[in-house]
């Protein structure tokens, strides 16, 4: 079974690319449109089904309260890339202090939405392994 992958997104654009990159590196992608999407989609994971590995969050959809989808996602143990407009600096601020891991410009996410999410998957496999030697004697 591949990991999936949540997204918070409205733009059909972004969303495609989301989906479409992801799929290269054998992850499912579940877009959502608003936060309440996003709360079932994490509450659906369960014994039947895998908890999404990673949280994609737009921060810039009117509206839409995606700093809540952050800490909801961060509650559940995800790690989060957040984006939105290079010019929104409170965004910014506002999607780190809810617990985002990576907040990027919304080009930044276009040209390295690849690698961005290796390293962010790579890390939480990282802090996984960390936390499980701590446990051992």
């Amino acid at each position: 079974m591949s990991q999936r992958v949540l997204a918070l997104e409205r733009d059909l654009f972004f969303a495609v690319k989301i989906r479409d990159t992801l799929r290269h590196l054998a992850l499912e992608t579940v877009v959502v449109r608003d936060v309440a999407g996003f709360a079932q989609a994490l509450a659906s994971s369960g014994p039947t089904r895998e908890q999404p590995a990673l949280a994609i969050v737009n921060i810039s959809i009117p509206g839409v309260a995606w700093d809540e989808a952050i800490r909801l996602a961060r509650q559940h143990g995800l790690p989060v890339l957040a984006f939105g407009p290079h010019v929104d600096l409170e965004a910014r601020t506002k999607a780190l202090e809810a617990g985002a891991q990576r907040v990027v410009s919304n080009a930044k996410l276009s040209s390295s939405l690849t690698s961005l999410v290796q390293e962010l998957l790579a890390s939480e496999g990282q802090a996984s392994s960390d936390a499980a030697s701590e446990d051992e004697p």
